[in-house]
Order: structure tokens, then sequence, then C-alpha cells
């Protein structure tokens, strides 16, 4: 019996291109996940996580001024996501900025610690 591969359909929402994005780039197929998370932005200039995970995608490629470039568009568009400033602390701390990379591990911590409170 032959194998035959499942064709999935092309996703046609923001989000179809976001989950689509992520698989990838767990399989670290990073260069179709940014792909795809072009696609869901082009959709939806304001989606937080498309920019989130495709700065994830940029610090695996070791390219952090667009990793930080996405991080902090993500930001803009959802303050309240203290993983976001997590994950940006991290790529400020690879990129050699210890300062702001503690800046916004502090900024992670003081989000986590309200949202633990409310």
């Amino acid at each position: 019996m032959a194998f035959e591969r499942r064709h999935l359909k092309e996703p046609t929402d923001p989000a179809g291109f976001l989950d689509r994005g992520n698989r990838f780039s767990r399989n670290g197929v990073y260069g179709k996940a940014i792909e795809d998370y072009n696609k869901a932005l082009e959709m939806d200039s304001e989606f937080a996580d498309a920019y989130y995970n495709r700065g994830c995608s940029w610090y695996e490629v070791g390219k952090y001024n667009e990793a930080i470039s996405d991080l902090t568009r993500a930001i803009e568009c959802d303050p309240l996501a203290d993983h976001y400033y997590g994950q940006r602390a991290l790529v400020y701390l690879f990129d050699d900025q210890p300062e702001l990379s503690q800046a916004d591990q502090d900024s992670a911590e003081e989000l986590r610690v309200k949202a633990q409170e409310s």
C-alpha cells in the first residue's frame, strides 16, 4: 500500500496562518514559519501573537534586530502580555544589551505579580 500524503487546505485567515506558522516553527522550519506569520500580518496588522511568533523565529535564526522590532510591535499591540517582554529580554541579552534585557525582565515580573493579585 502506497503512502498517500494528506493535503491540508491553505489557511484562509490570520489565525490559520499563525497556526501553520507555529507548526513550521516547532519543527525548525523558520523560513516557512516567517512566511506564514507575514501572511497573517498582511491580513491583520494588529495581530500581536503573529508579531510575537515571528519575533521568536527571527531570534532562532540569529536576526536579533528583526526579532526586537517584532517583539516591540507585539508589546505595542498587547502591553499586558508578560511573555512578550520575557522573550524580548532574552533577545536583548543575546544582542549584548543587558540593561534593556533587565528592564524587560523587570516589566515581565511586574505584570506577572499584578496578574496574580487580580
